[in-house]
């Protein structure tokens, strides 16, 4: 029977399992042989994407060299893609034109002065085993690279440096100390035995704010014996106070004209460092720092600073000579790249403002005599208003600070004060900084224009009337006000005794990393 010789025959055929080894072969080899060519396709692939990842690194540090950094976007781009094909066309296992790099260079968005760089790739590789992959006998492979880099920018900055009497206050204590001792009977408002801290320059003197100074013949007041100059002031309570021998004589015993110094000439005449002096020496020590900064060598293109500089005593003396011109800050030195030089010529010109009278709105003996001169100023000269005003007026609008043809530099302004406004508007106005509601703090700001600011600490002089009345209520909002002005992380609060020099040279530092890390 056929059925029954089947059943045998497949009888025969479970009992023998000699060829059953080839059989099981011949069926997975297929299979066997595809993943062998599919992990020899991919290994090879991985190896060629690894070698254009290292192009497309290479690519994207070449257009972050010092060099190509100063040149435009577009070069950059082009340099980054030269540099990809170069590296691609020596990879032997690539479909020939089928690395396609796509090269992106933008400025960070937090500072145009960072350049990124971005290499993407697409690219065919050939495979052994094209049948299982593509017609091309290849293989699609991709990839991404990311670099950025920056070069210091450049920068232009201002300085707009507080002369206003109160920044006459000694360098130390031990200089306050010695001022104190030499004004025993001044006025200072603050009735008999007061003293002044502060080294005032005033043109008005034998009065009750040059008490005891010397005369200008180099005596002791009197400076004759006959008649005893005496000083009377109110002592608060309806009578007088009356100081003699405290004042000189307008000529000495042999008829010559004579006067007493102000608290500034007796300063000089004790050689007390003031603040003033330490400032002028802070900024020579500040463009040092600058100039060895750009100097050293660390940059293929070094960074081009310029610096300005301006004093704040404009007040008193456009009032005085042309009272409807409004009045600006003085220059003490245009904007150069010749900074360390044009600051060594620019200090002998500065110094401290000369007022006709402490705590007086006039601007010279017309006004005390009763004819004043439309909205005097005065001692009423640390007017943040029409100082911040007018530097603003005189900064341009800031670039990047790039080399980039048709780019200008980054605009930053150095302001160092005592952060105690005083100026006149129909009334005298002491207050911190921006408490008058004109912020030019925000607008200078709001230009993308810096404020680093170096707050010399204003003297607590507790033993006088007219700093407990007008300046202690609101002392502890001095630093905060100009540290709401300054840009961020672009302030530094220094205290008597401080060195001035190191604290701007410092201050400097911090503008140019602040530079780098955001716009």
């Amino acid at each position: 029977m056929r059925t029954s010789f089947l059943t045998k025959w497949l009888a025969q055929f479970r009992g023998k399992s000699g060829g059953n080894v080839a059989i099981i072969f011949a069926l997975s080899a297929p299979v066997v042989f595809f993943a062998v060519a599919v992990a020899i396709d991919y290994t090879n692939a991985t190896v060629v994407r690894s070698k254009l990842n290292a192009a497309a690194d290479a690519a994207a540090l070449a257009a972050l060299t010092p060099t190509v950094l100063q040149e435009t976007n577009d070069q950059a781009i082009q340099v980054a893609t030269a540099m990809f094909n170069a590296r691609a066309a020596a990879l032997g296992t690539l479909v020939p034109g089928s690395a396609i790099p796509v090269v992106n260079v933008s400025p960070s968005p937090n500072n145009a002065a960072i350049r990124i760089v971005t290499v993407s790739y697409t690219a065919e590789v050939y495979t052994i085993f094209g049948f299982v992959n593509s017609p091309n006998n290849s293989m699609n492979i991709s990839g991404t690279s990311t670099a950025q880099a920056s070069v210091p920018p450049n920068i232009n900055f201002y300085l707009l440096l507080d002369n206003s009497p109160s920044m006459v206050l000694p360098a130390t204590q031990a200089g306050i100390n010695q001022m104190e001792g030499l004004t025993p009977l001044q006025d200072q408002s603050g009735g008999q035995g007061h003293t002044c801290a502060f080294a005032c320059h005033q043109a008005s003197v034998n009065n009750g704010d040059t008490l005891g100074n010397p005369c200008s013949d180099g005596a002791t007041p009197p400076n004759y014996s006959a008649p005893t100059a005496t000083y009377s002031y109110p002592d608060g309570n309806g009578g007088y106070y009356n100081i003699p021998n405290a004042l000189c004589a307008p000529t000495n015993a042999q008829g010559a004209a004579v006067t007493q110094i102000d608290n500034f000439a007796l300063s000089r005449q004790n050689g007390i460092q003031l603040r003033l002096d330490e400032l002028s020496l802070g900024v020579t020590t500040l463009m040092q720092t600058a100039f060895n900064y750009q100097n050293s060598g660390i940059w293929s293109t070094p960074p081009k600073y310029q610096f300005a500089a301006y004093e704040m005593d404009s007040a008193w003396a456009v009032e005085q000579t042309n009272p409807t011109s409004p009045p600006g800050n003085t220059s003490l030195m245009g904007l150069t790249v010749n900074f360390q030089a044009g600051w060594s010529a620019a200090t002998a010109n500065f110094g401290v403002m000369e007022m006709w009278s402490n705590n007086s709105f006039c601007t010279g003996p017309a006004c005390d005599s009763g004819t004043p001169v439309p909205n005097p100023l005065g001692d009423t000269a640390t007017n943040y208003d029409l100082a911040l005003s007018d530097i603003n007026a005189n900064m341009p609008d800031p670039g990047n600070g790039t080399n980039v043809n048709g780019d200008t530099p980054q605009e930053v302004m150095f302001f160092v004060t005592d952060g105690v406004e005083d100026e006149a508007d129909i009334n005298r106005l002491i207050q911190p900084v921006n408490a008058s509601g004109a912020n030019y703090c925000t607008q200078i700001k709001g230009r993308n224009i810096k404020i680093a600011i170096l707050y010399t600490e204003y003297y607590p002089v507790t033993t006088n009337t007219f700093y407990n009345d007008n300046v202690s209520p609101f002392q502890g909002q001095i630093g905060p006000a100009l540290q709401a002005c300054a840009s961020p992380g672009l302030y530094i609060d220094a205290q008597v005794g401080d060195d001035l020099g190191h604290d701007l040279a410092q201050l400097f530092q911090l503008v140019v990393q602040s530079a780098a890390l955001s716009n």
